[in-house]
């Protein structure tokens, strides 16, 4: 404990001296207490049902602990900068995603950490495509017939996405341009959930939204699809066209989520992380899960992991940059 007549400097440096004291992260006893893994956006959302799969799963292999914290805010970042700064020990870990590390960081390059090189990226959780669906009461059925209306009055459009940043508001961006209806207004969300809810409630006419939070609404037609993101289309969806089919190929995109730590988390422990991770992401049960719910799986080590999404950061600066919506 810090003694009270410290203050400034000197209590620093003594957190810094109990800091460096402490004994390092051991893997072989690790983990001996309850592991968070924090959820950068809110209940519901594709974010939080992968970090609710991975909790369960974890649980139930290392005889340990893992829960969930949602933690929503700026689109996922404020959450993620508090895993980034905190202690690697493996105790806290994040469902790292697409608007937090890779779209968000692309857009607004001072967010306050480094998106590949500030986390210990440990194992891929699985992707989801991203649906195009609008409220009935909106009168339209196909994408022409959005676009038609969009551009045939003064009527302006909403349309949400799961937060600033996000693979959702960037697929929007696109397909304005593209297609020419910059009358299509953006109304971000604090996550994919909440989006869910008010589109079928109408709040917004319009939604890019991840599949598997659209899927059980479009079954039940309280929500109409117009196009999906992938370069295929969906095979829970296969009367759903792909933007491409529909004359705008560079809509596509697979939102990520995976499981990430501080930086330099010993090696051990992500390694014996990531061999768990994919061990039950790699069973015909799980992969049968994923299958049923429109995802996407990549089975991947750490570094693989690491490169790959470096790969996809410097694929949406490139794609930011031309739409001109990297902020000063």
């Amino acid at each position: 404990m810090i003694p009270r007549k410290l203050s400034g400097l000197g209590a620093a440096f003594a957190l810094a001296a109990t800091l460096l004291s402490a004994p390092p992260a051991r893997a072989d006893d690790w983990p001996n207490r309850p592991v968070k893994i924090v959820i950068p956006f809110g209940a519901g959302g594709t974010s939080d049902r992968f970090g609710r799969l991975a909790a369960a799963e974890l649980s139930k292999a290392l005889k340990q602990q893992f829960y969930v914290e949602n933690k929503p805010g700026a689109a996922g970042l404020t959450a993620s900068a508090e895993v980034a700064r905190s202690q690697p020990d493996g105790y806290t870990l994040v469902l790292a995603g697409m608007g937090p590390n890779i779209t968000g960081p692309a857009i607004n390059p001072h967010v306050g950490y480094d998106p590949i090189n500030g986390f210990s990226h440990i194992a891929m959780i699985a992707g989801d495509s991203t649906l195009f669906a609008v409220n009935p009461a909106l009168g339209v059925k196909t994408l022409p017939e959005l676009i038609a209306l969009a551009k045939g009055g003064t009527l302006s459009i909403s349309c949400g996405s799961p937060g600033v940043g996000t693979i959702g508001h960037l697929s929007l961006e696109q397909f304005r341009r593209k297609a020419g209806v910059m009358n299509i207004v953006h109304v971000p969300y604090r996550g994919g959930g909440p989006l869910a809810v008010d589109l079928l409630g109408n709040h917004v006419s319009t939604a890019f939204i991840a599949t598997a939070s659209g899927i059980e609404q479009v079954r039940g037609g309280t929500i109409i699809p117009l196009a999906v993101t992938t370069s295929e289309r969906v095979a829970t969806l296969k009367d759903v066209p792909t933007f491409a089919e529909l004359g705008y190929p560079d809509v596509e995109s697979t939102t990520w989520g995976w499981l990430a730590g501080p930086p330099n988390m010993p090696p051990e422990i992500v390694n014996k992380l990531n061999a768990e991770v994919r061990a039950f992401i790699n069973t015909p049960q799980m992969q049968q899960h994923f299958a049923a719910e429109s995802m996407l799986t990549k089975d991947m080590d750490s570094p693989t992991l690491t490169k790959f999404l470096a790969d996809e950061l410097r694929r949406w600066q490139v794609l930011v940059q031309e739409a001109g919506l990297v902020e000063k």
